[in-house]
């Protein structure tokens, strides 16, 4: 039975969904211009150092995220979706590492984070709703892989997905594809159905290796200037009001690592 607490973010998943306009028959195929239009978080997208996939943070009235964009595309859009599960439960500023990411953490505040991204992503209904276009087939790894394609996860995060929703039942069935994905044999059946996967900002950024990445609303925010090059630490220590120390501490725990040129804009 899943816990009242993970039964919360399901929920929150849901809600937030609807108040986007997004409904919980389909995937989200441009998850950055949702998290940046509808939910109104800025988003940073930059190589993240010492283990980060990603941070939410609020400097004020503004909300935003930090998402390393050196990792895998899947990755990126799930770890966006955990930033954004943070945001939606109300919790505080947090620096995620990749296990908290993965579910190793151990933290509530993580694993409902996780299932907010989950349930956003790949919503229950939006599952069963693609086993019935399918004809409910056999859930082998080429099927699991075509799903998570759909859905723009990665193919763990789908083995996953389908045993919350109770769709994969069979402790043996789960077995077996977690043995063929600890293989990589996935990694091949991925690049078959690559096309399937959404054309979305993200992809594009990626890419491009457009980064740092830098929302138009966040140009003249202080940590973004700084990640850009355009000021340097003290003169972020200056906005913040904060000491040089404290300030150099905040952005090495991110990982943020400012740019050798500064950026024509």
């Amino acid at each position: 039975m899943t816990a009242p607490h993970l039964r919360d973010a399901v929920s929150a998943a849901r809600a937030a969904r609807s108040a986007f306009g997004l409904g919980l028959e389909g995937p989200v195929h441009d998850l950055l211009v949702v998290v940046e239009e509808a939910a109104e978080l800025a988003v940073m997208v930059l190589r993240l150092g010492n283990g980060v996939a990603g941070a939410y943070m609020r400097r004020h009235d503004q909300a935003f995220v930090f998402l390393d964009g050196s990792e895998d595309v899947a990755r990126q859009r799930f770890t966006l979706a955990h930033e954004l599960g943070h945001h939606q439960l109300g919790h505080g500023s947090v620096v995620d590492g990749i296990s908290a990411i993965d579910g190793a953490s151990g933290d509530p505040k993580e694993d409902q984070a996780n299932y907010f991204a989950g349930e956003f992503l790949a919503p229950e209904t939006a599952l069963r709703s693609w086993m019935d276009a399918h004809d409910d087939p056999p859930l082998e790894l080429e099927v699991v892989v075509q799903m998570a394609l759909w859905f723009g996860i990665s193919t763990p995060a789908a083995v996953v997905r389908l045993t919350q929703a109770d769709i994969l039942q069979r402790p043996a069935d789960r077995k077996r594809l977690d043995a063929a994905i600890k293989r990589g044999t996935h990694k091949g059946i991925e690049k078959l159905y690559a096309s399937e996967m959404p054309d979305d900002a993200l992809a594009k950024i990626a890419a491009r290796k457009d980064m740092p990445r830098l929302p138009v609303r966040m140009r003249k925010n202080a940590l973004t200037a700084y990640a850009a090059g355009v000021i340097d630490i003290d003169r972020l220590a200056t906005i913040m009001r904060r000491d040089v120390g404290t300030v150099r501490d905040l952005v090495e725990s991110v990982g943020i690592v400012p740019a050798a040129e500064t950026p024509d804009w």
